[in-house]
């Protein structure tokens, strides 16, 4: 299954399409599809394990103090990026986060529709200046603090 090898904190995913799938299998198929889509592997990446939690990291803490700030300013400019704890414990809770960056309109309602066959819930395009939600969650919620749902 494709992945990016680097350990980067995740401070915004700007121009991505992020969702929760069930297993790896799911993000596996899911990676697949969105390659036949025309979306290339350097814009693909899969989250899970603790090592994809630390990445998403919803409150900075596993990446040192200028994480922390950055989650911090960031929360109280950005509403949507409350939803990186959401990704975070869903990860540590076992599901798979899938992140693509589709470049243009049409791979992007093609990812969309790619992800939601795949059983992708929480599915949220974080563009530039505005967050849209394509699908809420599905299901038993993650345990995060209230503060940190939307």
């Amino acid at each position: 299954m494709p992945a990016r090898a680097t350990r980067r904190f995740i401070g915004y995913p700007t121009d991505s399409l992020v969702a929760v799938l069930p297993d790896a299998a799911s993000a596996a198929s899911a990676a697949a599809a969105l390659r036949s889509a025309g979306i290339p592997d350097r814009d693909i990446t899969i989250l899970r394990g603790p090592e994809g939690a630390d990445r998403l990291d919803g409150t900075g803490a596993a990446n040192g103090v200028i994480a922390r700030l950055r989650r911090l300013v960031s929360f109280t400019l950005m509403d949507q990026l409350v939803d990186m704890a959401t990704y975070e414990q869903a990860v540590r809770d076992g599901q798979v986060v899938v992140m693509a960056k589709p470049r243009n309109a049409a791979r992007k309602a093609a990812a969309i529709t790619v992800l939601g066959e795949q059983k992708g819930h929480f599915i949220n395009y974080y563009g530039r200046f505005a967050t849209e939600e394509i699908e809420r969650w599905r299901g038993p919620e993650p345990s995060v603090p209230g503060l940190l749902r939307r």
